[in-house]
């Protein structure tokens, strides 16, 4: 059963006045996120297709909908049985979460229908940039490779509103659509992705064992491509008021501040792009960094410099939200004479960097002080037939060209290691 556009019509008759379980996800078109979010939509909805009816509500066009139901954060899937909430899960962050939901409820679920036993050549882990070309040349060396991605493809990539430094696009191109072409490419010589998330590995054997959330999976070698995670500030209230003033993507949540005043606290390639999403939508943008000129490239510079609702406040950092039931200021500290000042604002946009994603292999594999995992431009760690691509690994330069190359290097030193070389 295909997923149902609904009005508010639609959603009173299939969540009132049924008693089958209705899975309803609120979503907005200028959310990247949700875009992310739809092909594990798609396959819940493809997966319980006799037992589940699945919807999606614009908030846009249903507005006075979404304030009754206390929509603050798009996406946000809700599930109800006879007209009664059972649960709800809030920017989920992978099917996984759905389909934990849905467990809860109809106390079922689907398992992989393929024998587990099965040995892969190859198992990518994450489907970014680098995942994915991985799994392109290697689907193109004759290798069976699966990808495990938990969400959709692209990774931090697919959040990223306009990408103009990836050669052969012209004109640009978003995250989103330039992941869904690099999966598509990849699935075109039968590269197959596994819509789960890892749970555990375990990579001392030959045969390495991937413990998901759909069962486990089995490989001959593993192409670590797991991404990094925004950094948080790591100050009082932080983790409490996510979703409630506190964001970590523009593209995903600036429309949530349209006419307000925000607060988007960095100096890099991120803050910059997040400042510019926002000064677009917001009424005053307030940009927080913590030296006295951005880090960020100069092709940002003029733009910020000459968009009229930007301010900066150079030499300072964040000490403390001021909130309540959500967030309504910042307190700043300026670095160089130790001043503190209170600014009040309706949100904070956190854009500092990125942690990488290793906490699976903490205890197998060596890592840096950073938390990314050791391998050098051969994309070879510590353990035979173990390779990091991409934001995960140490390296000097962390753009989508660099993780691209990475997993085509890794894929040659891949078919040296199962030819029975180094």
């Amino acid at each position: 059963m295909p997923i149902m556009d609904m009005n508010a019509e639609a959603y009173e008759k299939y969540v009132a006045q049924t008693d089958e379980p209705v899975l309803v996800e609120f979503w907005a078109p200028w959310c990247t996120y949700c875009r992310r979010l739809a092909p594990a939509l798609e396959e819940i909805a493809r997966r319980y297709q006799d037992s589940l009816a699945v919807g999606r509500i614009d908030i846009d066009k249903e507005p006075g909908l979404a304030e009754r139901e206390k929509i603050e954060l798009v996406p946000t899937v809700m599930l109800y049985r006879g007209g009664r909430l059972l649960g709800r899960a809030v920017v989920p962050r992978s099917g996984e979460e759905l389909e934990e939901l849905i467990a809860a409820t109809l106390h079922q679920r689907q398992e992989r229908g393929e024998g587990a036993q099965h040995v892969y050549d190859m198992i990518v882990i994450g489907g970014g940039p680098g995942g994915y070309t991985a799994a392109l040349y290697a689907a193109r060396a004759g290798l069976d490779v699966v990808v495990l991605e938990k969400l959709s493809a692209g990774g931090q990539m697919a959040l990223t509103e306009q990408i103009d430094n990836y050669p052969g696009f012209d004109q640009g191109i978003d995250g989103f659509t330039l992941g869904e072409k690099m999966r598509k490419g990849a699935e075109r010589f039968w590269a197959e992705t596994y819509p789960a998330q890892a749970l555990s590995l375990e990579l001392s054997d030959k045969v390495k064992r991937v413990e998901t959330s759909q069962g486990a999976l089995y490989g001959r070698t593993v192409v670590l491509a797991a991404g990094a995670v925004p950094r948080q500030l790591g100050i009082a209230g932080e983790e409490e008021m996510r979703g409630h003033g506190v964001s970590y993507c523009a593209a995903c949540d600036g429309m949530f501040y349209k006419g307000k005043r925000v607060v988007v606290v960095g100096g890099g390639n991120s803050a910059a792009a997040d400042a510019l999403i926002l000064s677009r939508i917001c009424e005053r943008v307030i940009l927080v960094h913590r030296r006295n000129t951005l880090r960020a490239t100069k092709i940002y510079h003029a733009p910020l410099m000459e968009a009229g609702n930007v301010e900066f406040r150079w030499n300072s950092v964040v000490t403390g939200l001021l909130y309540d039931a959500a967030v309504s200021g910042v307190r700043l500290r300026d670095v160089v004479t130790g001043e503190e000042s209170a600014v009040e604002c309706d949100g904070v946009f956190v854009s500092i960097g990125r942690s990488p994603a290793s906490e699976l292999v903490k205890g197998q594999l060596g890592l840096d002080s950073a938390g990314h995992v050791i391998a050098d431009e051969s994309t070879r760690t510590d353990i035979p037939g173990v390779f990091a691509v991409g934001d995960v690994r140490t390296k000097a330069l962390r753009q989508i060209v660099t993780a691209v190359a990475d997993g085509a290097v890794a894929v040659h030193f891949a078919q040296e290691y199962l030819a029975g070389g180094v």
